[in-house]
């Protein structure tokens, strides 16, 4: 979905998605371009294009606290960590830590498989900075991390969040991924018209 929605260029991608599996991976010590969907989620429709180029690289990850989101700026040479599961009083130590000790290690994995996926990869892993947004107004259920982590992605601008993190947005958000998940091409599952039109119905459509 988010190739449809990109205004991307011949030469320039907005933002690039890694699967979750990448962050699995990384973490658990194992190397991700052992997985064929990881190799292919890099090169696709990408093959010949500058990774620098992309403004950003957004891997998504599980963790013990619940989903969360490390967008790398190419752009700035940083790393972005958006967290669902931070309020609006910011990070405590405990999740500073924990959030330094995993882009770290994805950091150096990203960097490792884009130089060997891309030959005219000109871009440096050193003298990055990594920064820790009070991303909300109001907290966040834990059943949301999931969907609050895509809507943090689709939000973010590399600078601040086009739509304002808030429970009203959220749920918007999460109706309209329902709708566009099921008007997905490809999609086998039987769901009735009218359904998707009464999805459609309760946020503002497209």
């Amino acid at each position: 979905m988010d190739k449809v929605y990109n205004k991307d260029t011949a030469t320039m991608i907005w933002r690039k998605f890694l699967e979750p599996d990448f962050a699995t991976a990384v973490l658990s010590n194992a190397d991700p371009l052992t997985i064929r969907s990881i190799r292919t989620s890099f090169t696709d429709g990408v093959a010949d294009l500058n990774p620098a180029s992309s403004r950003l690289w957004h891997i998504p990850a599980i963790l013990p606290d619940g989903w969360a989101l490390y967008s790398f700026d190419m752009l700035k040479r940083r790393i972005v960590v958006l967290d669902p599961a931070v309020g609006p009083f910011g990070f405590s130590n405990r999740q500073v830590n924990m959030h330094t000790y995993v882009s770290d290690k994805l950091h150096s994995a990203l960097f490792r498989c884009l130089q060997i996926m891309f030959e005219n990869c000109h871009c440096s892993c050193g003298e990055w900075t990594r920064s820790f947004p009070v991303l909300m107004i109001e907290n966040m259920e834990k059943y949301n991390y999931g969907a609050g982590t895509t809507f943090l992605a689709w939000n973010f601008d590399g600078e601040k969040f086009q739509i304002p993190v808030m429970k009203d947005n959220l749920e918007r958000h999460k109706n309209w991924l329902l709708y566009e998940v099921m008007r997905t091409n490809g999609n086998k599952s039987m769901i009735p018209s009218d359904a998707i039109e009464a999805i459609k119905g309760s946020f503002l459509a497209l």
